[in-house]
This record gives C-alpha cells, sequence and structure tokens, in this order.
C-alpha cells in the first residue's frame, strides 16, 4: 500500500477534507517506472504485464501485440523522463485523460540512444497506482502504422487517437 501512494500526497480541500492530490516530485519515480517497463521490450516482460501499464490495457491486448512484434520495436530498452507537470482535472479532460493525470515529457531509448525523444503523454493515476494513458499508447501505435504502411486504426485505439 505505501508503493501505492508513494505518487500521491495529501492536501486539504476547501472544506477541511484530505484527497489525494498527486505532485510531480512524489509522482515522477512511479511514473518512470511504469514509462521504463512498459517500454523495455528487451526484458521480455508478458503481454499481461504491459496490459497492466497502460489504461485500460486489456482493450489493447491485439495491437500492443503487433507493436511489440514490430521492427520498429527491435531494440526498444525503456524510456526516460524528461519532466513531468501535474495539470488541472479541466486539462486532463481535454487531454481524454481521467483525473488525477500527469503530462509526460520522455524519450524511448533503445540502450543510451533516444530512437525518439522529446515524445509527450500521460499517465493517470487509477487503482492505486500510475499507468501510462490510453491516448498516449494510441497516439504511439497510429505513428506505428503509419510508419509501416497500415490502413485503419489499431485495435482498441479510437478513431481520433
Amino acid at each position: 500500500m505505501a508503493a501505492g501512494l508513494a505518487g500521491l500526497a495529501v492536501a486539504s480541500t476547501a472544506c477541511g477534507s484530505s484527497t489525494p492530490t498527486p505532485t510531480a516530485a512524489a509522482s515522477r519515480a512511479p511514473i518512470g517506472a511504469v514509462y521504463q517497463s512498459l517500454f523495455d521490450f528487451s526484458a521480455h516482460h508478458t503481454l499481461a504485464q504491459m496490459e497492466a501499464d497502460i489504461q485500460g490495457g486489456t482493450a489493447l491486448k491485439s495491437a500492443l501485440q503487433e507493436g511489440a512484434s514490430s521492427s520498429l520495436a527491435s531494440g526498444v530498452s525503456g524510456a526516460t523522463i524528461n519532466s513531468l507537470s501535474i495539470p488541472s482535472s479541466s486539462a486532463c479532460s481535454t487531454a481524454k485523460v481521467p483525473a488525477p493525470c500527469a503530462k509526460v515529457n520522455f524519450d524511448i531509448m533503445a540502450g543510451t540512444t533516444a530512437v525518439a525523444s522529446g515524445e509527450t503523454g500521460y499517465a493517470t493515476y487509477s487503482s492505486g497506482k500510475w499507468q501510462v494513458a490510453k491516448v498516449t499508447i494510441c497516439s504511439l501505435l497510429d505513428a506505428m502504422y503509419s510508419v509501416e504502411g497500415n490502413s485503419g486504426t489499431p485495435p482498441g485505439c479510437p478513431s481520433s487517437s
């Protein structure tokens, strides 16, 4: 339970009750860990582990299988977080991410080389843990589809991701 709360600090609301509110400082390590885990294809983690790292990950099973087996994923060994911020609930909603959320600037790594740098994505806090937001994964899967000449939308992703 303590690990699940690592990304949260307790803040008082106007009516005096306490509600968990994420802070960027406290959230950086757990968000970094989930991004690293998800993008570390060299770790040979299971599809179930990938699904658990993503908001609504089970709905993306087919797309995740395609993405993980893509030649574009070859050599990808993780992600590094460059910066993150905790937007307002309304900004999370505008980004189509449940609040609380974090806006994340990250690099996708192959060893020590960034193969995609300065990417912008989101994480969402749900069920006691941070997860990579579905909109982030769908955006990356859409880009993979485009590069590989596939048409349509990756399975499980909204057509406007």
